[in-house]
């Protein structure tokens, strides 16, 4: 069994994992010991140098309506905080619009001939309905068909999602929409339209970001750290010990070869939900294991390409949902801050959203800038000899997928690891949640506090009803 005097063990150095061990500094009365695979903090947050660039592995902006978190930014951060006015468009049937987009915009988008037949199926739909009932909304296609109609999805939302989680929208889970596209339908459109509000005025208008890249917030976090704590980068967790339903000991291996023991008194976990049931010893039951191999993960290229032009557009993001060109956003990170770039070139971010292994993942990056200049060039926003140099990252498991099917699975998961009494799983992978890096701040911030002795529900986390600001919420 694991002693009281064994340290804490945090396995992750993401935001989620480095909160926590920001709030445990110099308050625990056992010291911690946090674990990362990497050579780097920050996991998807980091801020890369590459040259005299900077940019993030994504654009990552800072929102949130959690006080506590926006406090621990403001105390890392300070000075380096900007207020940034938001601005962001998505291509849209071969033109730009402002993003983002609302149903207001998108009918707009269709023309007044595509407006009138998505309002025509609207109210075919609804009085079809009215009649045989309402159909059970277990996909996301079924969610948005009984909100929107048939001529509204097909336009945009099946292309939309399909491109981004690469699952048809008949094999995705209603749940995707009630998390990520809350309080939109058809008829609040033409409530809009009525009262002439032109725009959702949900969406937050302005945000922070650091002056030299999110990274700012998880390498100041890591900073904090110090002894007797430790920080051990380039330890991957490969066995997680336990012993009547109490983590015991955490095993660690190096890239040059050997291995590490640790034993603990409670572990924070940020490795992914399905590999943690992988490393457990004595391992899962076999049901328990099997329902770990049925959850699915979208991973993503980050592709940097380096311009020799003082800018690109004014935009923060440029959103491309059509399935023929290979990217699904790009960011030009000196829009977010004048030092993320030399003043006299600029630096684009295009992300790839992919599967592990597919064809794009396994592009190499002259193949992918290539391709990228020239869907680029007929967007209309650069000429090709603009590229003059550019980077690739590639990111396994960037975001969860909630394919059918993975609920159940998942309850099989947290059902059997709810017997571990010291186990804090939190992050987007640990917890299997699709949400914003402030929800995984809190999630590290009150696991450390239930560490030192409070009762906060970390699954609840991220759930709150209403916080999302729009359908399209993914500039996390």
């Amino acid at each position: 069994m694991s002693a009281a005097s064994d340290p804490i063990v945090i396995a992750g150095a993401g935001v989620a994992g480095l909160a926590a061990a920001y709030r445990l500094q110099g308050r625990a009365d056992v010291p911690f010991v946090l674990f990362e695979r990497s050579a780097h903090v920050g996991g998807h947050s980091r801020t890369l140098r590459y040259g005299d660039f900077r940019f993030d592995l994504g654009g990552h902006r800072f929102y949130t309506k959690k006080a506590q978190v926006q406090e621990l930014v403001e105390d890392l951060v300070g000075e380096d905080l900007l207020e940034v006015d938001r601005l962001s468009r998505v291509l849209f049937n071969g033109r730009f619009f402002k993003y983002p987009l609302g149903l207001f915009n998108t009918l707009k988008a269709l023309g007044i001939v595509g407006a009138g037949k998505a309002a025509l199926d609207y109210g075919t739909m609804k009085l079809r309905n009215a009649f045989a009932g309402a159909e059970e909304e277990e996909t996301f296609e079924q969610w948005a068909l009984s909100r929107f109609g048939r001529y509204l999805y097909e336009a945009f939302f099946r292309v939309y999602t399909e491109k981004t989680w690469g699952v048809p929208c008949t094999e995705l889970s209603a749940d995707f929409a009630e998390q990520r596209i809350k309080g939109l339908s058809f008829r609040e459109a033409v409530k809009d339209a009525i009262l002439r509000k032109g725009e959702d005025d949900s969406p937050v208008r302005r945000f922070i970001y650091p002056r030299y890249g999110f990274g700012q917030i998880p390498d100041a976090m890591a900073r904090a750290v110090a002894e007797p704590n430790r920080i051990l980068t380039e330890h991957d967790v490969i066995e997680v010990e336990h012993r009547d339903g109490v983590i015991t000991a955490v095993v660690t291996g190096r890239p040059e070869g050997g291995t590490m023991r640790q034993p603990c008194c409670e572990f924070i976990n940020c490795i992914a939900v399905d590999e943690l049931v992988g490393l457990l010893r004595p391992a899962a039951p076999p049901q328990v294991r099997e329902s770990a191999a049925g959850l699915r993960y979208r991973s993503v290229i980050v592709l940097f390409l380096v311009l020799n032009v003082e800018r690109v557009s004014p935009d923060h993001w440029i959103y491309v949902p059509s399935p023929e060109i290979g990217f699904y956003r790009l960011h030009e990170p000196k829009n977010w801050s004048p030092e993320m770039a030399p003043p006299d070139r600029t630096g684009l971010v295009l992300e790839y959203f992919c599967r592990q292994g597919d064809s794009y993942w396994q592009k190499d990056a002259k193949e992918l800038a290539h391709g990228a200049a020239m869907d680029l060039a007929g967007m209309g926003l650069i000429d090709r000899d603009w590229v003059s140099d550019g980077a690739v990252v590639r990111l396994a498991k960037a975001y969860p997928i909630y394919n059918l099917g993975y609920r159940e699975d998942l309850e099989v998961l947290t059902g059997y690891l709810s017997r571990f009494s010291n186990l804090y799983n939190i992050g987007r992978n640990a917890s299997f949640r699709y949400t914003s890096s402030d929800h995984y701040m809190d999630m590290g911030l009150k696991a450390a506090e239930n560490v030192l002795g409070h009762d906060h529900d970390l699954d609840e986390i991220g759930r709150e009803k209403g916080y999302a600001e729009t359908w399209q919420r993914d500039e996390t």
